[in-house]
């Protein structure tokens, strides 16, 4: 039997360009299984649509409940659908909970946005676009606030521990993944002399040097989202953030992957305040969610298996 292998774009580094699509079913399975062969069927076609030479990388994400109807038992009983978090002094992580997600990830802003085109065009008899992004990776990683993005990311031996659930394991391969859109005030953020701008993040700005203790306010952005263990070891989780700037506004797409939801979970709580300390995050007052929604991202072979080869014509 073949190893279940991740969805590979999950984990490729080094791209620029980026292009994300997010629909909602405009046709409800429920318990119709012809209705939910016509969503597999459109599915199959939108990925045979999306993928060509050398086309970008496509990453493929499904509502936990609409990928157990796909293939139930193949995915764990942790993953749910995202139910937004109401937090502390009107702060807020919105639900929008769409049903599939496809992310192109490439080398060139035109091959991402014309495969996100035709996935679209082939999911049209089934799904509407609820919400498209055209996003960017800085050859520094950095993110529109001028700091860089991901410094303690986990290397890739650890990302692939702490984002994909094991072998033998329902869903093996696969990763649950939060979507949020994050809306940032520049003008407010810009304002700050740099050092308060460092205090808020919890890291220099030119560096990226994660502040010394004494110097770490409790309220910093790594500080809350910093959770250790009962043996004082810190978990991660394996983000892939995508900032954005667009016309009116810019912003991060935060992509953040894990076999364990409620760590995801207890990260935002300590971020809007709702941990049971009290204490907020400081970058809450600068950016703010605007959509949320977790997807299974499932493995090759369960792709595969659900909605067959990318070189069927059916």
């Amino acid at each position: 039997m073949q190893p279940s292998l991740p969805q590979p774009g999950l984990f490729a580094k080094g791209i620029g360009e980026h292009f994300h699509v997010e629909f909602t079913l405009s046709v409800e399975p429920g318990d119709d299984s012809q209705t939910l062969e016509q969503v597999r069927q459109a599915i199959g076609q939108a990925r045979r649509a999306a993928t060509w030479l050398p086309g970008p990388n496509v990453t493929w994400g499904f509502a936990p409940e609409l990928w157990r109807r796909f293939q139930p038992g193949g995915i764990p009983s942790s993953a749910r659908a995202f139910s937004g978090l109401r937090g502390k002094d009107d702060s807020s992580a919105p639900a929008t909970q769409f049903d599939i997600w496809a992310w192109c990830s490439g080398r060139s802003s035109d091959s991402v946005a014309v495969t996100a085109a035709d996935i679209t065009a082939a999911l049209a008899p089934v799904a509407d676009l609820s919400q498209q992004l055209a996003a960017f990776t800085a050859p520094d990683s950095r993110d529109p606030t001028g700091f860089i993005d991901g410094t303690e990311n986990p290397l890739p031996d650890e990302a692939y521990d702490v984002a994909l659930f094991p072998a033998g394991t329902p869903g093996e391969g696969g990763s649950m993944v939060l979507i949020q859109k994050w809306v940032h005030n520049l003008a407010d953020f810009n304002r700050l002399p740099q050092p308060e701008q460092e205090g808020v993040i919890g890291r220099t700005k030119e560096l990226s040097i994660q502040l010394p203790a004494e110097s770490m306010p409790d309220t910093s952005h790594v500080s809350r989202n910093t959770v250790t263990d009962a043996a004082g070891n810190e978990r991660h989780i394996h983000r892939r953030n995508t900032p954005f700037i667009e016309a009116d506004s810019a912003g991060t797409l935060f992509i953040g992957a894990t076999n364990d939801p409620d760590l995801m979970d207890t990260m935002l709580a300590r971020m809007f305040g709702t941990s049971g300390d009290d204490l907020i995050d400081d970058l809450i007052r600068f950016s703010t969610p605007v959509t949320g929604s977790y997807y299974f991202v499932p493995s090759m072979s369960a792709l595969t298996a659900v909605f067959g080869s990318l070189a069927d014509d059916d």
